[in-house]
């Protein structure tokens, strides 16, 4: 019984995978639907909602880790495209609630831990090789779509390529190695 069930979570992982990346990529924004947060609010714009769901998916199993990844990895993307807005101010700085704007320097610097820990997390949730398929065609997948709406494709995907070579590669090597 426990093969069947195994066997129905793997099939329908992708399309897990691909609801939690339509999901996540526009879920930083909505600050912007709210009167309570400006844009770019730390709160949104951070690896808190990607880590309330590897949380989630560590204790509820049944295929939410799929999700989750997908959240994660939009997460990733999203913020990657933020690391390279036209200018760095106004709405292209994170703001804190009760606080305001934070200077670029340190605007800069969040997005970039945000983007690589939201690729740590996607790496830390991958099980088997089928699911280092779904991570690394998550990424290319999610930013295909994402770049025709931005301005600049070129920093994004550089950024991108360190934070999931880098993080990616140890959390997964990391994982064969200890599995050995």
């Amino acid at each position: 019984m426990q093969a069947v069930g195994k066997l129905l979570v793997t099939l329908v992982a992708p399309v897990f995978v691909a609801v939690g990346l339509h999901y996540g990529i526009g879920m930083p924004d909505i600050d912007q639907r709210t009167n309570l947060l400006l844009h770019r609010s730390i709160i949104t714009h951070s690896p808190l909602i990607p880590l309330i769901l590897l949380i989630l998916a560590s204790r509820i199993g049944l295929g939410l880790y799929s999700f989750a990844m997908g959240i994660s990895i939009a997460f990733a993307v999203h913020h990657a495209f933020d690391l390279f807005p036209r200018g760095w101010a106004g709405a292209a700085l994170i703001s804190i609630p009760f606080y305001g704007w934070t200077p670029g320097l340190f605007s800069w610097i969040w997005i970039a831990f945000t983007m690589c820990a939201c690729a740590y997390l996607a790496a830390r949730l991958v099980q088997g090789w089928l699911d280092k398929v779904w991570y690394l065609f998550g990424f290319i997948y999610i930013f295909i779509l994402t770049a025709p709406k931005e301005h600049t494709w070129f920093g994004p995907v550089v950024a991108l390529a360190v934070a999931i070579i880098v993080l990616g590669r140890t959390v997964l090597l990391r994982r064969e190695s200890d599995e050995a």
